[in-house]
């Protein structure tokens, strides 16, 4: 009995990694600054419904490393745009606020490559989660 508990847990604890495979899809956080200061990330979580002329469709929150952004992302053909993109205007010495120009970005494995209205890359993000 000891043998059969011992192998199904070993069972489970497999099934448990194997299923922990890489994420696709813009869902998740992106960069180091999430819950620390002065460090820009942003956090793209799932719409309950969406256009489906869209791939996907979610809400998106983050940080420049000093103002709060808010905003939509949309996924189509493997392109992502962003719309109502806010943020807050608060001024802070030495922070980079690259992030708030963001108007679209690709997504190739673990990195989100962030472009400018015009369609220039302005940086770029590693996957957190």
């Amino acid at each position: 009995m000891k043998r059969l508990a011992a192998f199904a847990g070993s069972l489970l604890l497999a099934l448990t990694i194997s299923s922990c495979g890489a994420t696709t899809g813009p869902v998740g956080t992106w960069g180091d600054g999430y819950n620390t200061d002065k460090l820009p990330y942003l956090e793209m979580s799932l719409a309950a419904e969406h256009d489906p002329s869209f791939d996907q469709a979610g809400f998106i929150t983050g940080s420049d490393g000093c103002n709060r952004l808010t905003g939509q992302w949309f996924l189509a053909q493997g392109k992502l745009s962003f719309s109502q993109f806010g943020s807050t205007t608060k001024a802070c010495e030495d922070i980079d606020t690259w992030l708030s120009k963001t108007a679209g970005a690709t997504l190739e494995g673990d990195v989100l490559t962030l472009t400018d209205a015009s369609g220039a890359v302005i940086g770029t993000l590693d996957r957190r989660n």
